[in-house]
């Protein structure tokens, strides 16, 4: 073999092992979630729900699954679990009032690895379990940071969108619930 086939030969196989060792440092730069980590995550918006809508508490379980200074709203209008404990208090003080009782049910959860932790995001469908029959009040989507702490996976950052073009097909006499739907 020609020392000019060998050193291209030689040059083929360096730039090739030279590529594939920067493929691998890349791929393993980038975050990772362990299948622990995304059944925690899937553990943590099944009990966010059973929290809120069964909570039995003054809220206290229910803002356990914010980190203590997490946040939910659009634009961050409830920072801290003190304001996460008083929105729920707020929430079944009404739904007490009213007589009605409420179920939330997250679907279509998709959870990606992200630098801080991991971005997460839900359907979200309401359920006015009082009514006869039950149908669904209201829906929306789940926009969610999530980091791991001491505690588990919890939520850092929870914004809720409402679908806009939603509107509930209410049972016969339960229009009140929502004046500014016309028939």
């Amino acid at each position: 073999m020609s020392k000019k086939l060998v050193a291209m030969l030689l040059g083929v196989v360096l730039s090739a092992t030279t590529l594939g060792w920067k493929l691998v440092t890349a791929a393993e730069s980038k975050p990772k979630l362990t299948v622990e980590d995304y059944i925690d995550i899937y553990n943590l918006y099944g009990i966010y729900t059973r929290y809120f809508d069964m909570g039995a508490d003054d809220g206290t379980r229910y803002a356990s699954t914010f980190t203590p200074d997490g946040e939910f709203g659009q634009s961050g209008n409830r920072i801290g679990r003190e304001a996460q404990k008083a929105s729920f208090r707020s929430s079944d003080e009404m739904l007490k009032r009213d007589g009605r009782s409420r179920r939330h049910t997250t679907t279509n959860i998709v959870v990606l690895p992200s630098a801080g932790g991991a971005r997460g995001s839900a359907y979200l469908l309401i359920f006015n379990i009082t009514a006869v029959p039950p149908f669904v009040e209201g829906g929306g989507l789940y926009d969610d940071w999530l980091v791991k702490t001491s505690e588990g996976w919890k939520f850092k950052k929870r914004a809720y969108y409402t679908f806009p073009t939603f509107k509930p097909g209410m049972p016969q006499g339960m229009d009140f619930l929502f004046p500014s739907v016309q028939k």
